[in-house]
């Protein structure tokens, strides 16, 4: 029997990733204690075979069933009792049920590799915007398959033996989390909550999900993303856990594969595909059972995390927030006075960031402002740093070195005088210090030299090998004051050949592996990202087979969660379409003049106060097509980046709880 939460029970065994016979053995689960045997794996698929659960499954702090056959002694006797009239209830010494065995002494020169399959729960659903709309929404779920990928390929080029696989699938709950409730104050969990419950009731109406004022072409919610929110959450804790725990092996480095991204939520306000900060909810998380004191963000998105940085100034105290920690719009809704985060005795934080200034939030003719200067800030005092540091054009790999090496590199220069003088000033405790810091990365891959042009619309990005360096120097520093740990986060990247390219050198970078540039020449990330799709198989000749890419890609597909390999498409021909009076009560949440990150020149943007070209009633549909104020490029391949809905979906049951159901309506699968 599984215990947990319902959707925990459903989807438990069909999102477990699939291991490898040839790691079968070398790949350590910390979820679930044990090495994984073939013995094991066999005994699985028996249903023959007589099963009970392991009992110390609470201490991993997972709810996770391990199955193995009982001993035969112990079937013989409940054979026995099963002759007689009256069967007295069977007691069983504790000793005679097997016990995990016990994790590795040392795994503090690997990393944990964290795959979250409740991340592909939340899902674009608004069926009725046409095709042409659907294919340009890039968050979606098949980025999960892409980061796959890309830890098939760090596996197969680094070797198994310097990495150790895991999947989170338990869940927390957003209202009564403290650490999320730090972060984003005590009520906005709960109208999140309440926004996607509400959600597939106004989706079926043909209305738009999300409030008035909400960016809709970069927000949007459905039915299963709070169990993918409350599986992020649970993710994030579980990477803490192992890298801050020694009872895990010492595992000082840990990739989290999860998604929504997060660095652009602010406290109490969704932007740019962001509904939780993840990275600050892992802080708070660390602070609070771990004692940890000073945490540094090193963010290498393409965009500026507005959001981390705004929670970094939010929980200073240095600043009067109140009321303006929430909109106007939400404090209506609720009854009393507003009671906004406050870290008067949490950890310091210091955010670095490496970004394009002209980018979301910061775009050209949209930004304020406001905005330019928060994503233009270098300040250190106060036990707070925030630096930020501008992408730049470059044509050599010369070039790029040089300017790496001037100018990127300051990040890593103004982190540790952060650190240095926050350890300088530590009290001392008992002898000790009372220091204790830690590494977060958010790790964005939109950045990547193969990202698609529409996201990278200002001409700056970083070739591969960047993140493989950038990744070896934040190791460094964390080894010289964090006791070399270090968690990371995926945030952005939204092509596969950017996704998969950037995670394999990410991944590389936590090892400290070499770099070669043979690793992601353009031909091989052609094969990486043709290996992301789903209806890929293997080349038929036996050359083409013995070549490293085809194995990091079988290795990749294998970790991807169950149903991710079933593609999707947008409604088909004989899906009913909405007419104009069908969709007239739907209103856009990007009012005009404001830049939406995934901006495309021909995908259509609806507005809520203009009427149809040609149309002079009143009564006519209100969605029209308004053209953007700038040129820009085309729009991305359709078939490409439709995104990948999971087959597996969630509906809540009379009892309010949540199950998983097997409903594709109105979708070709």
């Amino acid at each position: 029997m599984i215990t947990g939460p319902p959707v925990r029970q459903d989807i438990l065994e069909h999102n477990r990733p699939a291991i490898p016979e040839h790691l079968v053995g070398r790949l350590w689960t910390p979820s679930v204690g044990i090495r994984l045997q073939k013995e094991i794996s066999n005994d699985e698929h028996d249903p023959e075979a007589p099963r009970t659960p392991v009992k110390d499954e609470a201490v991993v702090g997972i709810s996770t069933t391990v199955i193995t056959p009982l001993p035969d002694e112990i079937v013989e006797r409940i054979s026995q009792l099963q002759l007689r009239e009256e069967q007295p209830p069977i007691k069983l010494p504790k000793e005679e049920f097997p016990k995990p065995a016990a994790p590795p002494a040392d795994n503090s020169n690997k990393t944990l590799l964290l795959l979250s399959p409740l991340s592909q729960m939340h899902v674009f659903s608004r069926k009725w915007v046409p095709k042409r709309y659907l294919a340009s929404i890039v968050e979606r779920p098949q980025r999960l398959n892409s980061s796959a990928v890309g830890i098939g390929a760090a596996i197969t080029l680094a070797g198994a033996e310097e990495y150790l696989l895991e999947s989170s699938v338990a869940t927390v709950d957003l209202e009564e989390c403290p650490h999320v409730m730090k972060v984003h104050g005590k009520r906005w969990p709960s109208r999140l909550k309440s926004l996607c419950r509400s959600a597939p009731n106004k989706l079926n109406e043909n209305k738009l999900e999300v409030p008035e004022g909400w960016n809709s072409g970069d927000i949007y919610l459905s039915e299963g993303t709070v169990s993918a929110l409350e599986g992020v959450v649970a993710a994030v804790e579980t990477a803490v856990d192992r890298v801050f725990d020694d009872t895990y092996g010492s595992v000082r480095r840990c990739f989290v594969s999860i998604r929504p991204p997060g660095h652009h939520s602010h406290p109490c306000t969704p932007s740019g595909f962001c509904l939780i900060n993840n990275v600050h909810v892992g802080i708070q998380y660390a602070a609070a059972k771990y004692g940890m004191t000073h945490a540094i963000i090193l963010d290498f998105d393409l965009h500026h995390g507005d959001g981390s940085q705004d929670i970094c100034w939010k929980l200073s105290g240095l600043e009067e927030h109140n009321d303006e920690f929430y909109t106007d719009e939400e404090n209506s809704q609720q009854e009393g006075e507003p009671v906004p985060p406050t870290n008067s005795a949490g950890p310091k934080i210091g955010y670095f960031s490496l970004h394009d200034i002209n980018s979301f939030p910061t775009e050209v003719g949209y930004a304020t402002a406001e905005q330019i200067k928060n994503a233009s800030t270098c300040v250190i005092a106060h036990d707070l740093c925030i630096w930020n540091v501008h992408m730049e054009p470059y044509s050599t790999p010369e070039e790029f070195d040089e300017l790496y090496a001037n100018r990127y590199s300051e990040l890593f220069e103004r982190a540790k005088q952060f650190l240095r003088a926050a350890q300088s000033r530590a009290p001392i405790f008992d002898g000790k210090k009372d220091f204790k810091a830690g590494i977060f990365l958010s790790a964005g891959f939109d950045g990547s030299e193969f990202e698609d042009k529409g996201m990278q619309r200002h001409g700056v990005h970083v070739p591969t090998s960047f993140y493989s360096r950038f990744t070896r120097d934040s190791v460094t520093l964390a080894n010289a004051f964090c006791d070399g740990r270090v968690i990371s986060l995926l945030e952005g990247g939204y092509s596969d050949a950017a996704i998969a390219s950037g995670v394999m050198s990410h991944l590389l970078g936590l090892q400290g592996q070499e770099w070669s540039d043979e690793y992601a020449t353009s031909a091989v990330v052609r094969q990486l990202e043709k290996g992301c799709k789903p209806r890929w198989s293997a080349p038929k000749t036996a050359q083409a087979n013995d070549n490293w890419i085809v194995e990091a890609i079988k290795l990749g597909r294998s970790f991807r969660p169950a149903g991710s390999s079933v593609p999707s498409s947008p409604p088909s021909s004989t899906t009913s379409t909405p007419n104009n009076q069908q969709i007239s009560s739907v209103i856009s949440g990007t009012p005009a003049g404001r830049m939406v990150l995934r901006d495309r020149k021909s995908t259509p943007v609806y507005s809520h106060t203009q009427r149809a070209p040609g149309t002079t009633s009143k009564s006519s549909s209100p969605l029209v097509r308004r053209k953007p104020p700038r040129d820009g490029p085309t729009t991305i391949d359709q078939q490409e980046q439709t995104p990948a809905i999971p087959k597996h979906r969630i509906m809540q049951k009379e009892d309010g709880s949540w199950t998983i159901v097997e409903q594709m309506n109105n979708l070709n699968i």
